[in-house]
This record gives structure tokens, sequence and C-alpha cells, in this order.
């Protein structure tokens, strides 16, 4: 298969962080900067203008790793993208895009993009059954609510395909994920945004960007929030339970704000345990200001609020593990996509950060690469 090589920029710094422990399983996780590299604005492959990566997820299988484009098919149909990326200890990672695929509908057909009543995927988040190869990908729907007039609904959802983009079925959601024109369930584009697979593939984790209406407001400079972290059987695709995770307050709102600024939960990735590794991703989009950083969250101990329509009970505990404002000549930008690669010749593990760059020239598309021991 041709692959092209898309090494145009690329950091390199020495950054190690130690984590203070979340509980006694990550005791002594470290993270070490190897370096990342940038991929060139609104690049053309076979056909697609590459951008607004959301996910990656690695195969171990095969080596490939698969990344969703959130592109609501207003450019190309909505698709994934599979690449090849050389991680090591001396240098930035080298990312080589190998194909694309667009997601296909339930009639073999692909997603045309939002018009009058057809309301278009809104792709977010992307995992890869480890047993079985098949790929799980979200959309987060869509709910335009007008002053006057009808309201724009799309669902929320987690479906499963096969390698090549087809329909294969769907993941059962909490009721509480319904998207309404009332003030209860999801916000706009604040739903299903991180997917992960524990190494062993029973289990499927699901993290919702913000608080649902019924859980309270978004953060604030002054408040942080619950958001739910939702744990699924594979096997069966339904769910079988759920935790509050609780985000960090937005940082210091410049006198321009809006309602559009906040912080999030942008991936989930589950290291097994019960154990996850969080990013959040803070932002201030008209100064395209990022505060990302990576915690390590633990379910033991949290109240299962799988059914509850608004989140009582102890929520799931964490600790930062990284800033990345303190990575040394890292570019902060639109963090949204984490994943475990492979190990690392001294036995370490691999870790890829992606970049969102919405489509937008002021943003980029960055590949980061850390080596995470302890896991």
């Amino acid at each position: 298969m041709r692959m092209v090589a898309l090494l145009t920029s690329a950091l390199t710094a020495a950054a190690l962080v130690t984590a203070a422990p979340a509980a006694q399983a990550t005791e002594g996780v470290t993270l070490d900067f190897l370096g990342a590299t940038v991929l060139p604005n609104a690049l053309q492959f076979q056909g697609t203008t590459v951008g607004g990566l959301s996910a990656i997820s690695y195969d171990a299988r095969t080596g490939q790793y698969f990344l969703i484009s959130d592109d609501r098919s207003a450019k190309n149909p909505a698709r994934f993208y599979t690449a090849r990326i050389a991680v090591s200890t001396s240098g930035a990672p080298k990312v080589a895009l190998t194909s694309t695929k667009p997601w296909l509908q339930k009639d073999g057909t692909v997603f045309p993009p939002t018009a009058g009543t057809t309301v278009a995927p809104d792709p977010e988040g992307l995992a890869v059954d480890p047993r079985s190869g098949k790929l799980f990908w979200s959309s987060e729907g869509e709910r335009i609510v007008p002053a006057t007039g009808a309201p724009t609904i799309g669902q929320p959802w987690i479906r499963v395909a096969s390698r090549d983009g087809a329909y294969r079925g769907d993941v059962e959601l909490p009721k509480q994920f319904t998207i309404t024109a009332e003030q209860k369930g999801p916000r706009q584009n604040q739903v299903l945004e991180g997917l992960s697979f524990t190494p062993d593939g029973r289990r499927l984790y699901a993290g919702i960007e913000d608080p649902l209406f019924q859980d309270g407001p978004v953060p604030t400079p002054t408040k942080g929030a619950l958001t739910r972290i939702t744990e699924f059987d594979p096997k069966t695709r339904k769910p079988v339970a759920q935790f509050a995770y609780p985000l960090e307050k937005l940082f210091a709102m410049p006198p321009n704000a809006d309602s559009t600024d906040t912080n999030g939960l942008t991936d989930v990735l589950a290291l097994g345990n019960g154990t996850l590794l969080i990013t959040e991703r803070a932002s201030i989009f008209q100064t395209n200001n990022w505060k990302v950083r990576l915690y390590l969250a633990d379910t033991s101990g949290a109240t299962n609020v799988l059914g509850q329509d608004t989140i009582s009970g102890t929520p799931m505990r964490k600790k930062l593990l990284l800033d990345l404002s303190d990575v040394p000549d890292l570019k902060l930008d639109n963090f949204e996509g984490a994943t475990l690669g492979p190990r690392l010749p001294d036995g370490r593990r691999s870790l890829i950060l992606v970049t969102d760059d919405n489509f937008n020239t002021a943003e980029i598309t960055e590949f980061t690469a850390f080596a995470i021991s302890g896991v």
C-alpha cells in the first residue's frame, strides 16, 4: 500500500513528569516527552482534506493507527483514516497516512451533509476492538433550538463498523443521553467525545464532554462541574456502569469571552482495572488560547450513577499527571485524541496525542509522542 510521508515540522524536548497517584494502581506513572510532528494545513490525501482529527486508536494486531475526522460531510463524506506512526526515544514521531474510508449508513451509502431534516453525524470518538478488530465510533448528534421555528435534533450514537466503514450495529446508550429541545439531556456539541477499550477488550468506556443539562452548568472560571463516563459490555453492547467525573474550572476568562468557552473532557483512555487517563481541554476560542491537562482517574469507590437522571453520590478520584503547558517547546493546540501505542525498546509504552484543527488555518494538526511508564 502506498504511504504518503507527512513529516513537516518536528519538536523535541525532554520533559519528565511524575504523577501523583489517583490510587495505588497508578503510583509511579511517568511521562517523558519525545517530540511532536505537525502536518500541513488542509493537506490533500486520496481526494479528501485532512483535518478535524478528533480521535486516534492503535490496533496492536496490525500496527495501524485509526483516526476519525469530525468533518460532518461538509468538505468530504464523514470518514476515518489509517496511518503508520514510527515512535522512537530519539525524536519526533514519523507519521504516514495510508488510507481513508467513509463511514457508511445502514443502507451502505455515505452520509450526506446536514440539510433540511437531514442531520449529518458529528464524529468524535473512535476505538478499535482489540479482540474483533471492529471499529466503534461515536457521533455527538445535533441540538439547534431557535427562538422561533422548529428545532433541529439529531441523536448521539456509538456505532460499530467493519474496517471498511460498513455499518455493523449500534451500542445501546443510557436514556439520559437522549437529546431534546428542552433543557434536559446533552448540550449541543458537548456529548460523546472519547471512546476507549480496556487492554483486554472486555470493557468499552465512553466520556461525555460536559455536563448534561440536569447535572448542572458547564465549568466556569470559579467552579468546576461533573460529567459522566459510561462503561459498556462490548459483547452485549449495553451499558453496565456509569460514573461521575469531576471537571476542572475554566482558566482566567478574558473580557471578550462568550458561552462557548469552557473546559471539557476530550478523550478517555482505559488503562485497565478501572484506571483511566483523561484529557481535559479548556479553550478561549476568540484568542486561540488552550489549556490541556492529563489526569489519572479511578472508578474504585465511585458511585455507579447509571440510570440516575441527576448525578448524586461519590465521583471518581483523579490526580494531575501532566499539564501540557509545562512541556518545553510543545505547541499547545486543540488536543482531542489519545492512544497507547507499541512498547519502546526500553520497555515503556508509547502514548500518542493528536489535535483537531477544526479545518481552521489558525490551528494545527499535531501528533505528539510521549513515553509512559508504570502502566
